[in-house]
């Protein structure tokens, strides 16, 4: 039988998921660490780390060749943050070590990505999606793209819609 692990991005410590894990392995990278600002998610991340429950570990540069290439086939390089990029990473690292991974999140991204890399995920706060379509904003100033999900526009200060 395979060892569970489970790779958990910042909404499983803004949510307290995390809390109601099992006793399963369940690892994280130091970018979602530094996501979680809030005191009370704050305080979650920092029990359940001096608890054991939670392992940060830095992806190795194969795995995150992996997850970048497998964004830029799909098109959706730019809307992934580098938290995200290393959490595919990470979860494709342990599917390499032999463990039967689990990526709790509520990037649709990163859901999209997983599931072409054969990578399981489960939504904390809303399901995964069924049916992926990519979210493109616009400065309807300037005409600026972008997959990411900015509040003002890099070229001319607008707002991003």
């Amino acid at each position: 039988m395979m060892t569970r692990a489970i790779v958990i991005d910042a909404a499983g410590f803004f949510s307290g998921h995390v809390l109601l894990l099992p006793h399963e392995r369940v690892f994280t990278v130091k970018e979602v660490v530094e996501e979680i600002k809030d005191p009370m998610s704050r305080a979650i991340y920092e029990n359940a780390a001096s608890a054991g429950k939670v392992s940060v570990l830095e992806p190795s540069v194969s795995g995150i060749r992996k997850a970048i290439d497998a964004a830029t086939e799909e098109g959706i390089i730019d809307a992934l943050s580098e938290a995200d990029k290393k959490l595919l990473a990470l979860a494709l690292d342990l599917v390499d070590k032999g463990y039967e991974v689990l990526l709790i999140t509520d990037d649709s991204y990163l859901h999209r990505l997983a599931k072409k890399l054969g990578i399981k995920t489960k939504g904390v706060r809303r399901p995964v999606p069924r049916f992926f379509k990519p979210k493109l904003y616009i400065c309807r100033v300037c005409g600026y793209k972008t997959m990411k999900r900015i509040e003002a526009c890099p070229q001319c200060g607008s707002k991003i819609y």
